[in-house]
């Protein structure tokens, strides 16, 4: 989605020479937390410690409890929020793929990243009770408890957790079939004329007859067919694109916000004011003064 560009995460995950951040996540019960809907290039493991947190990565929700983790590919949108009240300890480690070499012709980036990073190999996301899994999260743990040390000073221990870390995943990794790979590579290059019609006439009124159209596909074909490629039904892509659209006006601006929710498609605030919230997880008025 190109407008994510809109949400990518402002902050510098550790340095050139050793692109590693490791941040530890800690709040009470019944506290109000979000973490808004942002990306970045780095990959970004989780292990919660105790309590949960709920954590949405590109409109797919996971509780993780305590004893679970999660993995967060590069440039995938996420969030997270409390869980139902329940207090949290995490460990959140990211890591940018440069760690494993800048040469993307060197063996261990070709044969072990590249094929992360353009899904022909996928990992597992959520964490549980299976072994391997459970190692990962130990993983995990132990280099949450180096966040208070020199990083540079340990960086062979580091990256040496960090390696284990991703050879536990690729081992466990699946493989996508080359005629699936195929077919999905059909399917999003047939259905590039709507997401490029999207991305022009956004502030107009799109309804999906009109998009079948494009196709030209009933509408019902045209619903299945859309989600199974992006992921998300057409109309809910067009208001989440409206809304990514609407968070640079917020920030670089000072139009009022029911000028930008009318020239990014709204013609509702409160409308506005809803799909906001359940997309970015505040109102814009609050994205705008924190951001």
């Amino acid at each position: 989605m190109k407008a994510k560009i809109l949400l990518k995460e402002k902050v510098t995950h550790g340095t050139a020479l050793l692109p590693v951040a490791i941040h530890h996540l800690s709040y009470g019960p019944n506290e109000d937390i979000f973490f808004y809907l942002h990306w970045h290039y780095e990959f970004e493991f989780i292990a919660v410690l105790e309590g949960a947190v709920v954590y949405t990565v590109e409109e797919q929700e996971y509780c993780i409890m305590a004893g679970e983790g999660l993995f967060v590919h590069s440039n995938e949108l996420h969030a997270a929020r409390a869980c139902n009240g329940m207090p949290c300890e995490a460990c959140v480690v990211l890591f940018h793929p440069s760690l494993f070499g800048e040469n993307k012709q060197g063996t261990a980036y070709s044969k072990f990243v590249y094929p992360i990073l353009n899904g022909k190999m996928i990992f597992e996301k959520h964490f549980k009770s299976r072994q391997w899994q459970q190692s990962v999260i130990e993983r995990i743990t132990e280099i949450d408890a180096m966040r208070n040390e020199n990083i540079t000073e340990n960086e062979l221990l580091l990256k040496s957790k960090l390696f284990e870390i991703w050879h536990l995943c690729f081992k466990n990794s699946t493989s996508e079939a080359p005629h699936r790979q195929g077919r999905r590579n059909y399917k999003l290059e047939r259905m590039q004329p709507v997401l490029d019609f999207i991305h022009l006439n956004y502030r107009e009124d799109i309804a999906l007859r009109d998009l079948a159209r494009i196709i030209p596909m009933s509408e019902g074909q045209f619903c299945h067919a859309f989600k199974e490629v992006v992921n998300t039904p057409p109309i809910a892509y067009v208001i989440r694109y409206r809304i990514l659209q609407s968070c640079t006006l917020l920030m670089d601006t000072d139009r009022k916000i029911a000028d930008i929710a009318k020239s990014v498609g709204f013609n509702n605030i409160s409308y506005f004011n809803r799909e906001f919230i359940k997309a970015i997880g505040c109102p814009p008025g609050k994205y705008r003064s924190e951001g």
